[in-house]
This record gives C-alpha cells, sequence and structure tokens, in this order.
C-alpha cells in the first residue's frame, strides 16, 4: 500500500496524554484496504447518529445505508479527483475528510471540504484540527490552490470552530436544508483563503 503521509501540525494538546494523529492521503481505490474501509463505515455510521452532519441528513443509519456510498466515494478516489484525508491513532481511525477537486478551467483553483467527522472515541484529542491543518496545508502547498470551500448545517456551532482555524463565513443560505416540517436550518457557507488574497465583490 502507497500513502501520501504527513505528520502535519495539530493542536496545541500534550503529546503524552493525546498523541498526535498520523496523517494519511489516499489518492486511489487499492490505497484504501478492507480494514480500514470498515473502519470509515463505523465511524461514519456512528458520528450520523450522534447527530452529526456529513450526509446522511436523516438518522439512524445502518451499514446497509452507508456501505454503498462509502463504497462509491472511494471508487471516485483520484489524484486530480477526489483525495481522502486520514487521521489515525495507534493504528485505529480517528477521523477523516474528502477533499473534492474541480477539474474545469473556472473553478479548478479552489476545491471543497466534505465529511468532515472525528470518531466518536477520539473526539477532544486535537484531531479535527489536525485535519483541517493539513487539508489546507496540502491544498495550498501540494496542489497549488487558492481557496478552499465547505458548507455547514447551522445549529452545531461549527462556525466558531471552524472561525479559530482561519476559515471565513462568506455567506448563507436562509432555511435551505429542511430536516422535518418543523425544523429548517441555514446552510452556511465558508471560504478558506490560502494565498493571503481576499476575495472581492464583483
Amino acid at each position: 500500500m502507497t500513502w501520501v503521509t504527513s505528520a502535519g501540525p495539530a493542536a496545541p494538546i500534550d503529546p503524552v496524554r493525546a498523541p498526535l494523529p498520523v496523517l494519511q492521503w489516499a489518492v486511489a481505490p487499492e490505497q484504501v484496504d478492507q480494514r480500514t474501509r470498515e473502519q470509515l463505515l463505523t465511524c461514519w455510521r456512528e458520528v450520523t447518529n450522534a447527530g452529526g452532519a456529513v450526509g446522511f441528513p436523516f438518522p439512524p443509519v445502518d451499514d446497509g445505508h452507508v456501505r454503498p456510498v462509502l463504497e462509491a466515494m472511494v471508487g471516485a478516489l483520484a489524484p486530480a479527483g477526489d483525495r481522502l484525508l486520514l487521521a489515525t491513532l495507534d493504528g485505529q481511525l480517528a477521523g477523516w475528510l474528502l477533499l473534492k477537486l474541480n477539474a474545469g478551467a473556472l473553478t479548478r483553483h479552489w476545491a471543497r471540504v466534505v465529511r468532515v467527522q472525528t470518531a466518536l472515541e477520539h473526539r477532544s484529542r486535537g484531531v479535527g484540527r489536525a485535519l483541517m491543518d493539513e487539508v489546507a496545508r496540502s491544498a495550498r502547498d501540494d496542489l497549488g490552490l487558492h481557496q478552499l470551500h465547505l458548507e455547514l448545517r447551522a445549529g452545531l456551532g461549527l462556525e466558531d470552530f471552524y472561525g479559530r482555524l482561519g476559515w471565513e463565513q462568506v455567506g448563507r443560505w436562509p432555511g435551505a436544508l429542511q430536516l422535518s416540517e418543523e425544523d429548517r436550518r441555514d446552510e452556511v457557507l465558508m471560504l478558506l483563503p490560502l494565498t493571503g488574497e481576499r476575495t472581492a465583490d464583483r
């Protein structure tokens, strides 16, 4: 198995109490073995059922819901397409995210970050911070991107987390996400400039 690996910067935490995660990029389906796929499946299912906004908006979900979506995601991995970032602690999956590159000339200077999640048993150990620091580093230094974008569900307190990492809220779609007849949430649009540029209104 061939990995693109980076220790990556991480949150200022005590390495004795909370070791830094090992960060690995997978850019082809064959780089994600069956053991890793099963750990991704468990993480995705458990985070969803704990209330995480990670692609399945109507929990609960079981393996039958998650597995085909997971296999399609892994099957689409490619160096110039979708790239999977894995964080592990003691050989176990601690968190992951997906970076989706754009192929067209109009938008290939930026990419979307999606499915950001930390395994429940590894929360409050700097895993999310390490993932986000590494995706920013790789996007800037390895891929030469100018911006990263992500969308998040309002009402979960995530704006503050991303704001501390340098992300800017650039807009929102009011009431765009209908979780039930009584529960509509804004979709919040976030931007991370990677080159010191600030997008001007045009």
